[in-house]
């Protein structure tokens, strides 16, 4: 085994790491001889790129499950998971998303990685972080949007004029009971936070219909 792999497998929780956790796992060593370890790793295929100097231990060395969410995070930041991807993931939506989708305040950007595709888009809101929730996963948390920022996300990033549950149900197939359950402070916690005028009137049009 890689004396690199065997840093990370000592150090990490789940498999994740960074050029710079290894410059630390290794105090001694020049960069040069860092990267020199981590190249190695690549080419035996015990270690993963993510993304440049984000690296992840393969299956075959470091077999425990890594959140799909949790590498969203962490691939690119500030960021939070959302659109289909937190509707999914809060069993809003019957379908399986295979990409994971991020809002970020940051450029737009995408991944492609073992893990799939990561794609993050740019939505223009204050705070940014106004409705998202902090999950546990194995080794950590990790940050997704509430069902209600998740559906306004959609609205702002695609400029839709949606004005009521209608398309909910018929596009994204959203079952009634799901948008019942939405309380007031859904939506207080998105009042005043999206610069799309869209999606002000989507939050305000669903609202006035659920009567929240």
């Amino acid at each position: 085994m890689n004396f690199l792999v065997e840093k990370a497998i000592a150090h990490t929780k789940t498999g994740i790491f960074t050029f710079g956790d290894v410059l630390t796992w290794l105090p001694y060593a020049t960069r040069a001889a860092v990267y020199a370890h981590v190249q190695r790793a690549l080419k035996s295929g015990e270690v993963i790129q993510l993304r440049r100097g984000l690296y992840h231990l393969s299956s075959s060395v470091f077999p425990a499950l890594v959140s799909t969410e949790m590498l969203a995070n962490l691939i690119y930041g500030p960021s939070y998971v959302s659109l289909e991807s937190a509707l999914s993931y809060h069993g809003w939506i019957p379908e399986a998303v295979h990409n994971c989708t991020s809002v970020t305040s940051g450029r737009p950007r995408h991944f492609d990685t073992p893990h799939g595709r990561f794609s993050y888009v740019r939505i223009k809101q204050t705070p940014l972080m106004a409705g998202v929730l902090c999950e546990q996963a194995t080794g950590g948390t990790f940050l997704v949007a509430t069902p209600l920022k998740a559906l306004a996300d959609i609205v702002a990033a695609r400029g839709l004029d949606w004005t009521d549950s209608g398309p909910l149900v018929s596009s994204l197939r959203i079952g009634s009971e799901d948008l019942d359950g939405l309380t007031s402070e859904d939506f207080d916690m998105l009042d005043g936070v999206y610069y799309s005028r869209r999606a002000r009137t989507f939050l305000a049009g669903l609202r006035k219909e659920l009567r929240k």
